[in-house]
């Protein structure tokens, strides 16, 4: 029998493997993301030298959103420091169906955006004998595909198993697409029953929708075969049944009379207000988990693109301008401040950074939306401290030295706007737009060996990203 550990969000898994002494390991996971972002190796040698699971959670970041930027890795890029130090070697995605149909690995322009990210990486994928997909990337050995694509793919050395609760949700919809102990039986047929399991809820960051977050809890007791499992399947069968919902979750309910997962989801299937509210209050009693979230609202409107309605967004400021001074508070300033922004209401915007940056310099992504909202009016000037302060940051540098190159080129000063996009290509080389940009800077300073160059190169690269494609039939 395998054990099963559950972790409220995913980048904790990375301590904890490194509690357990993966070395090498081939890593199997259910995911709906890949994990797998650019991180500067100043923040991995951070790490290296951090060298405890204790070291290395203090160096975890607390929510993606938090403008404290000290931290050496997060939810979303997790799986390059694991690469990197040695954790591990080979990542097999197993990745939801609709996902991979719509295009996760088919997302080629996006893969060439990232920094780190070359043109050979993106040529070494290729099909697999089983239609699955693999290559190499940012240091890693991926094979991405469905279950079904997978299951048999032999697995050689150690190996680290894991699962994200948001594989089993389809956004947008919010529905569960498969059933989850299925997919434990096939893993335990691939892989065996004695594997240790690692389980993320991804809840808190928005990914997961919280009526979702017993999820977690089926796997965990399915993989460790618990006594407890009967009751979890059945709340995984309510979901899956909207027609007879609320009728099963009052049986269910008068026999768990605790579970603040079923009072949550029968306080959301019920018809009466007054029921549902007294619900959600006995659910927040049973466990802090279900208690209002203003942060996990607003982390689910940039992570499931959740729509916040403009009098809620104002109820939600009205709470967060009430809670005392905490990571999670100034993360929801962000949050906040990157819904002003999406918008184009640069005041509200600039005071929400403001209201995040208690402390810390505050976060790159809410300092790049207001840069450009500044760069759509015109105002170059009031963008620059917001640039300068998104190209510190390894998560938007790319962005804004592009964004300083045309801001540079509006003032007039070509050169200055040559060396930004140049530096930008040399960071991300197979994205086609920096040299779009070196080969216009090129033309304005003059320079037209390099514009020339510059145009050369760009075609050549857009000649090899379009062979990818086809090869890996991607729409172009």
């Amino acid at each position: 029998m395998g054990v099963a550990t559950v972790f409220e969000e995913h980048a904790s898994v990375l301590p904890h493997w490194l509690a357990q002494g993966a070395q090498g390991a081939t890593l199997v996971s259910l995911d709906a993301h890949l994990d797998l972002q650019f991180v500067e190796p100043a923040r991995i040698d951070r790490l290296r030298h951090a060298r405890t699971p204790e070291a290395w959670r203090a160096l975890q970041a607390a929510h993606p959103l938090d403008p404290d930027r000290r931290a050496c890795f997060g939810i979303e890029d997790f799986l390059h420091p694991a690469a990197q130090l040695g954790l591990v070697r080979h990542l097999v995605w197993v990745a939801p169906p609709h996902v991979l149909r719509d295009g996760a690995m088919g997302a080629l322009g996006a893969l060439a955006q990232m920094e780190g990210v070359t043109p050979e990486q993106l040529e070494s994928f290729s099909m697999g004998r089983g239609g699955w997909l693999q290559g190499r990337l940012l240091g890693l050995d991926i094979v991405a595909g469905t279950l079904a694509q997978l299951q048999g793919l032999p697995i050689e050395g150690p190996l680290l198993l894991d699962i994200d609760a948001d594989y089993f949700v389809a956004v947008p919809g919010d529905t569960l697409w498969c059933d989850p102990l299925a997919a434990c039986r096939q893993l335990r047929d691939w892989l065996g029953p004695a594997r240790p399991l690692t389980v993320a809820r991804s809840v808190g960051t928005g990914f997961l929708p919280l009526r979702h977050r017993f999820i977690a809890d089926l796997v965990a007791a399915a993989w460790d075969e618990r006594a407890d499992l009967p009751h979890w399947s059945r709340l995984a069968a309510a979901e899956r049944d909207p027609a007879q919902r609320e009728a099963l979750l009052r049986a269910e309910l008068a026999g768990h009379p605790d579970c603040a997962a079923t009072l949550h989801a029968l306080s959301l299937a019920c018809g009466d207000p007054a029921e549902a509210q007294r619900l959600q209050v006995a659910a927040a009693g049973r466990d802090a988990a279900y208690a209002d979230d203003p942060l996990r609202t607003l982390g689910a409107a940039r992570a499931r693109g959740v729509r916040v309605p403009a009098a809620e967004r104002v109820a939600l400021e009205r709470i967060v301008a009430a809670q005392p001074p905490s990571p999670e508070r100034r993360a929801a300033w962000v949050a906040l401040g990157l819904l002003q922004a999406g918008e184009g209401r640069l005041q509200d915007a600039l005071h929400c950074d403001q209201q995040s940056r208690q402390g810390p310099a505050g976060h790159p992504d809410l300092a790049l939306a207001i840069a450009r909202l500044c760069l759509a009016t015109g105002d170059a000037p009031r963008a620059a401290p917001w640039l300068a302060r998104a190209a510190e940051d390894d998560e938007t540098r790319v962005q804004a030295w592009l964004l300083l190159c045309g801001a540079a080129l509006q003032k007039g000063d070509a050169v200055a706007a040559l060396a930004w996009a140049e530096r930008a290509h040399q960071a991300a080389p197979a994205w086609p737009l920096p040299l779009q940009w070196m080969e216009q800077a090129a033309r304005r300073a003059g320079r037209a060996a390099a514009a020339h160059q510059a145009q050369a190169d760009r075609s050549q690269l857009l000649h090899r990203l379009d062979a990818v494609a086809r090869r890996l039939a991607i729409p172009a």
